[in-house]
C-alpha cells in the first residue's frame, strides 16, 4: 500500500502543480512570457506576443494580443479554446478560434515545402470553429503573392456550416456553405461580383480571358483536387447570361479544366473583350476598366485591326477544353443570331474543332488552331459560308440574297496586327440569286441619267436588279490582299471589281469598271476607284479617261451644244460573264489553298 500512496500522492502533487501552474498563466506577468518563451521554442524565428494569458476560470481559453509570427500570422487579439484531447484522430487542438485584424499567409516562399508552407488543409487540421474579422489570406506562390481580406468567417473548418464573406482580386465574395469532415471536402453556394473574372482566376491559380463586370451565381462542390462549379441562371457577366458546370482537377501540375457553358442571351461586346476586340462600349452597357481601356486605344488610333497582342502566359496556367453556346446573340457587328464554339487548350496550343455563327438564314462553320508554343505563333483557320443571306453581312441595302463561302487562312504573330501582316490563303465568296441596288449598279457605270432615275428611292421601295452571277476571290500573300477579281453580272451591267489590300498598312485600292450591256444617255468613261484605310475608305478622284471625256464634250459643245452630249452616249454591248466558270473558279478556291500547303 505504500508505493500506491506514494505515487497518487506524486500525481496529486503534479495536478495540483499543473493548476497552480495555469492559474498562474491566467495572469498576463506570467503568462506573456511564458507565451513569448513556447514562441521562440516553437514558433518562426522572431515570432512574439504583446500580451497573453488565460482565461479565468475556463483556463483552456487562451487570449493573446498584438501576435506576431513573421511570415506566418499577425493578429491584434485572438481567443482560442483549447482541446487538450486534440491528439486524437479526428479532433482539433483548437475547438474555437476568434481573432480579427491581422493576416495568415498560406503557401510556401517561392514555392518551397518548409515547415512554414501552410495550406488550409493544415489549418482545418487544426482548427475547428472559427468567427474571424478583418483578417487577410496573402496567398504565396512563385510568381508573386495574392491577398484575399476576410470581413467575416464564421463556423466551422472541419465539420459543419461555415459563412464566409470576403474581398479580394477586385471583387466580393459571400459564400454559405459546409465544410466535411475529411478536411478536403467544401460544399455551398458562392456568389462573386467583380470587374474582371480574370483577375479572380488568377488568385484561384488558374487563368480566364478578360471579360466586362459579373455578377456570378455558383454552387460549389471542392472534394481535393477535384474542383466543381455550377454557374447559376443568375449568373451575368456584362450584359449576358451564363449557366452551366465547370469542373477544375488540381491533380497534376497544371490544372486542367472541363466546362460546358451556355448563354440564353450574349450581347456581342460582352464576347468581344474576351478575344481582346474592342466593340460596344456604348450607351446603357456594362462595361469594365479593360473594355474602357481598349475602346480608349482603339478610338485614339486611325487603324481598323486593334493592336491587340495575346497573353500566351496565361495559357500556361490551365489545360483542358470549354465549349459554349449562345442561343441569341444581341448588337453583333454582322447579324449573327447564334454562336457555338468548342475550344481545346494544351500547353501553349489552343484548337477550336468548332466554330459556328448562326444568322437568321444560313451559317459560318469555322475550324481553328493557335500554337503558341512557336515564337511568333501560328495561327491557322479554315471554314465554309453556308447560304447565309447578304443582308445579314452588312451589306444591306446593297446587296440582297444568300451567299456560299469558303476560306483558308494561316497567319504568324502574337498580335492581331501582326498576325494581319504575315497572312495567307484565300477567301472567296459566291452567289447564283444575289439582287443588287439598282443605284449602286448605275452608280458603278458611271451611268449619270440612270442613278438619278432610282436616286431617293423610299427604303422601302428600292429597286433591285437581278445578278446572273456573283463571284469573289481574295488571294493573301504575306498580308497583301488581291482580288482576281469580283465579278457581278447582271442583265445590263457587267461589274468588275480589281484591286488590292495592304493589311499591313491597312490601304486598299479598288476599281470598279461597269460595262454596259444596253445603250443609255449619260455614261462617264473609266473607273469609280476606291481608295483610303480599311477605316477610312474614300472615293479616289475621276481617271484620266474621265477628265478626258469632260475635255472632248467641252470641245464638241464649242461646235454646236448638242455634240457635247455624244462622249456620254453609252452604245452598250458587253457580253454575259461565263457563270458557270467563274462560280466554279470560286468554289474551288478554297481547295486549292488547302493542296497548296
Amino acid at each position: 500500500m505504500k508505493p500506491l500512496k506514494i505515487t497518487l500522492m506524486i500525481l496529486t502533487g503534479l495536478l495540483m502543480a499543473v493548476v497552480l501552474f495555469l492559474l498562474a498563466l491566467t495572469q498576463p506577468r506570467f503568462g506573456t512570457p511564458f507565451a513569448n518563451w513556447a514562441l521562440g521554442i516553437w514558433g518562426p524565428d522572431g515570432s512574439t506576443v504583446g500580451q497573453a494569458q488565460l482565461r479565468f476560470p475556463a483556463i483552456t481559453t487562451a487570449i493573446a494580443q498584438d501576435i506576431d509570427m513573421p511570415e506566418r500570422m499577425e493578429a491584434r487579439e485572438i481567443e482560442a479554446r483549447l482541446n487538450p484531447f486534440g491528439f486524437l484522430p479526428f479532433v482539433s487542438w483548437i475547438s474555437r478560434l476568434e481573432g480579427g485584424d491581422g493576416y495568415i499567409r498560406f503557401g510556401g516562399s517561392g514555392g518551397d515545402d518548409g515547415p512554414d508552407n501552410k495550406d488550409l488543409t493544415d489549418y482545418r487540421s487544426i482548427i475547428d470553429e472559427v468567427a474571424l474579422a478583418n483578417v487577410e489570406l496573402r496567398l504565396t506562390r512563385p510568381d508573386g503573392q495574392r491577398t484575399v481580406l476576410i470581413r467575416e468567417a464564421n463556423g466551422s473548418l472541419r465539420s459543419g456550416a461555415l459563412i464566409v464573406r470576403a474581398r479580394g482580386a477586385n471583387s466580393t465574395l459571400d459564400f454559405n456553405g459546409e465544410a466535411a469532415s475529411t478536411l478536403t471536402a467544401i460544399t455551398g453556394d458562392l456568389r462573386v461580383t467583380g470587374g474582371n473574372f480574370a483577375d479572380l482566376a488568377d488568385l484561384a491559380g488558374l487563368a480566364a480571358p478578360d471579360t466586362p463586370p459579373y455578377d456570378v451565381r455558383m454552387a460549389v462542390d471542392i472534394d481535393g483536387d477535384s474542383w466543381r462549379f455550377e454557374f447559376q441562371p443568375e449568373t451575368i457577366v456584362g450584359d449576358s447570361d451564363v449557366t452551366g458546370p465547370l469542373t477544375v482537377n488540381m491533380a497534376g501540375d497544371t490544372p486542367v479544366i472541363d466546362a460546358h457553358l451556355v448563354s440564353q442571351t450574349l450581347d456581342a461586346d460582352d464576347l468581344g473583350i474576351v478575344f481582346g476586340i474592342p466593340i460596344g462600349v456604348g450607351d446603357g452597357e456594362t462595361v469594365g476598366a479593360e473594355q474602357e481601356r481598349a475602346r480608349n486605344v482603339y478610338n485614339q488610333s486611325d487603324r481598323l485591326i486593334p493592336n491587340v497582342v495575346i497573353d500566351f502566359s496565361r495559357l500556361d496556367a490551365v489545360d483542358g477544353s470549354v465549349t459554349y453556346r449562345a442561343e441569341t446573340v444581341e448588337d453583333a457587328v454582322v447579324d449573327v443570331t447564334s454562336l457555338e464554339f468548342d475550344f481545346e487548350i494544351e500547353g501553349r496550343v489552343v484548337r477550336a474543332p468548332l466554330l459556328k455563327a448562326g444568322f437568321q438564314e444560313g451559317e459560318l462553320e469555322a475550324y481553328a488552331t493557335l500554337d503558341g508554343t512557336r515564337s511568333p505563333a501560328v495561327t491557322t483557320a479554315e471554314g465554309d459560308l453556308r447560304s447565309v443571306a447578304i443582308e445579314n453581312l452588312a451589306l444591306d441595302p446593297y446587296l440582297r440574297g444568300t451567299a456560299e463561302g469558303r476560306f483558308r487562312l494561316e497567319a504568324t504573330g502574337d498580335g492581331f496586327r501582326q498576325a494581319a501582316e504575315t497572312l495567307d490563303g484565300k477567301v472567296s465568296v459566291w452567289s447564283t440569286n444575289a439582287d443588287i441596288l439598282a443605284l449602286a449598279v448605275e452608280g458603278a457605270a458611271l451611268d449619270l441619267v440612270e442613278a438619278l432615275t432610282v436616286w431617293g428611292e423610299n427604303p422601302q421601295d428600292r429597286t433591285y436588279v437581278d445578278a446572273r452571277c456573283m463571284a469573289l476571290v481574295a488571294s493573301f500573300e504575306q498580308g497583301n490582299g488581291q482580288l482576281s477579281p469580283a465579278v457581278v453580272d447582271t442583265d445590263d451591267s457587267l461589274i468588275v471589281i480589281r484591286g488590292d489590300v495592304d493589311l499591313g498598312t491597312e490601304r486598299m485600292k479598288l476599281s470598279v469598271r461597269s460595262e454596259a450591256k444596253d445603250a443609255s444617255l449619260g455614261t462617264l468613261v473609266g473607273d469609280v476607284g476606291i481608295g483610303g484605310t480599311l477605316r477610312n475608305p474614300e472615293l479616289l478622284p475621276f481617271s484620266a479617261e474621265t477628265v478626258a471625256q469632260f475635255g472632248i464634250a467641252g470641245i464638241l459643245g464649242s461646235i454646236s451644244g448638242g455634240l457635247a452630249a455624244l462622249p456620254f452616249i453609252e452604245t452598250g454591248g458587253a457580253d454575259d460573264a461565263p457563270c458557270a466558270s467563274l462560280l466554279a473558279r470560286a468554289e474551288a478556291a478554297g481547295d486549292s489553298a488547302a493542296a497548296n500547303e
